[in-house]
């Protein structure tokens, strides 16, 4: 379990959030398939921020430590003009913000953008003629290849600090095809529901940064050397971790001083699987510093960083 990566005070407890993306100028004085996306564009940008806020709000409801979370969506705009020049910032409008509308921190969606590649090749396509057997024809294959981006940042005027700033990326690709463009364009289907639905998606995402999270790590272990860290070896690849670490520790008595370096290496291993860092650290320490096993000085400075997140961790889990 890690430590989640925006840390959140305590002394917040009500969000407002709020949204500074400006609308992307894409439209084009022309006919063109290009023209007819860039159209459908602005329709999905002004869905997708509606959506992605749903989304963070949503998944910042369900989250204990918050008394209430609401959508600040009738801020005056003079209001909402507090990022400044040279990336300087009004604290004062943020702290306006706050005590107007009762909220400890802003969650502020910084930006919302959409871009989309279009691709034309040619192709062919089952088609039924007048007798409604199906005959291959020559067709047009269109590809939309979109770009989802999304920008948030947290402000937490009490102390002039802004928590967090992170962008998240989507990609949708989607293909159809038709005799001619404008025929292909028309056989995609649900393009505009799964990126509405990606950027709803993009928005819980956002918020589950505020969560601390489960991962997987892999870690190396001594599996030459004699005839014991062989077979434990097998005895690891076959699942029988116990039956691996009894063979692992019969090697601390190995005559072998690089041996018995190894079988501490493993033995810190053994202790990480098993959740007791300290030991851990204590035989990753004493294979490099007695035996001078030189992997085991890199696979210490893991286990502190490891040690060190789970302080962190249980500091969040107490909140």
């Amino acid at each position: 379990m890690e430590p989640s990566p925006v840390h959140i005070s305590k002394n917040i407890k009500r969000i407002g959030i709020i949204n500074r993306s400006q609308p992307s100028d894409q439209l084009k004085d022309d006919t063109s398939i290009n023209s007819v996306v860039a159209i459908e564009e602005q329709w999905l940008e002004e869905k997708g921020r509606s959506a992605a806020l749903t989304g963070l709000f949503q998944k910042l409801l369900k989250d204990s430590r918050f008394q209430s979370v609401n959508i600040l969506d009738s801020i005056p705009q003079e209001l909402m003009n507090f990022e400044m020049e040279n990336d300087s910032i009004s604290w004062a409008m943020i702290n306006d913000i706050c005590n107007t509308y009762d909220v400890d921190a802003v969650f502020s969606m910084s930006f919302f953008d959409t871009e989309t590649k279009v691709s034309l090749k040619k192709t062919s396509m089952m088609q039924p003629n007048l007798m409604r057997v199906k005959v291959k024809v020559k067709a047009q294959e269109i590809t939309l290849e979109t770009l989802i981006e999304n920008g948030w940042r947290i402000y937490y005027p009490k102390g002039k600090k802004i928590i967090d700033e992170f962008v998240l990326n989507n990609q949708i690709v989607s293909t159809g095809k038709g005799e001619n463009p404008w025929e292909a364009y028309r056989a995609i289907e649900g393009r505009r529901d799964t990126l509405v639905k990606q950027s709803k998606v993009a928005g819980s995402n956002y918020g589950q940064r505020l969560l601390p999270y489960e991962d997987s790590v892999e870690r190396q272990y001594y599996a030459r050397g004699s005839q014991n860290l062989d077979m434990a070896h097998t005895f690891m690849e076959s699942g029988d971790w116990q039956g691996a670490f009894q063979l692992w520790e019969k090697e601390l008595e190995n005559t072998n001083p690089n041996i018995v370096g190894r079988a501490c290496y493993n033995m810190a291993v053994r202790y990480e699987i098993n959740g007791d860092l300290d030991k851990a650290m204590e035989w990753a320490s004493k294979a490099h510093s007695d035996y001078n096993n030189k992997n085991a000085l890199a696979y210490l400075d893991k286990l502190k960083y490891r040690s060190s997140q789970n302080q962190i961790l249980e500091k969040q889990l107490s909140k």
